[in-house]
């Protein structure tokens, strides 16, 4: 009997490993110092737990660091070049989006690269310094909610499906979830740090 709609199982099947083929780039990723070190760093804050619990708690410390503090200081840079702590929350939010699209991209067309994109232009261009603190917070604890939810619904070895990372190679889901646990704890200790700079 033929199928009345939708394609046979098989055609579909042989039209996602053509697409994933081709949208894999070719030769390996030269991977900087600078990207090295980085993941060094992002690690050492994780410090080999396991990232889902980190990052169900990760929001709410973030949340709980900002208490008290005044619209000005929210927006108050550092250090020229350095984000001010508004900007860290709307960075958390970006992130989220980003993240929340490799998990995706990942879980569905394995092999697929990966952009990187410019974190300090998108701060600069969404005007995360001038956001309301609490409607960032808000979108973060939303959308590490909505991602949490895809991640434990997917089978624990789905998460060796990965992206081709632009600038860090091959990149699993659970990788991807291990730097967002150790991201977590990287940005809330440069809030605390503006804090205690300043005595707030």
């Amino acid at each position: 009997m033929k199928r009345i709609a939708g394609a046979p199982k098989k055609s579909r099947r042989a039209s996602q490993t053509r697409a994933a083929k081709r949208a894999r780039p070719r030769g390996r990723v030269r991977i900087t110092p600078e990207i090295r070190t980085y993941v060094r760093k992002i690690d050492g804050y994780r410090a080999g737990r396991e990232p889902l619990p980190l990052m169900r708690t990760g929001p709410a410390k973030i949340a709980r660091a900002i208490v008290g503090l005044r619209a000005a200081q929210l927006r108050k840079r550092p250090a020229p070049g350095k984000w001010s702590i508004a900007e860290i929350l709307g960075h958390l939010v970006d992130t989220e989006v980003v993240y929340g699209y490799r998990y995706r991209l990942a879980l569905s067309q394995p092999g697929v690269p990966i952009p990187g994109y410019d974190q300090a232009t998108w701060a600069l261009a969404l005007r995360h310094r001038d956001r309301r603190t609490p409607r960032l917070i808000e979108q973060i604890v939303t959308l590490r909610r909505i991602n949490l939810e895809l991640l434990e619904s997917m089978p624990r070895r789905t998460w060796e499906r990965y992206g081709m990372h632009s600038e860090r190679g091959k990149e699993t889901v659970r990788r991807t979830a291990e730097l967002i646990a150790g991201h977590d704890l990287n940005h809330l200790d440069q809030i605390l740090a503006i804090r205690k700079k300043y005595g707030w």
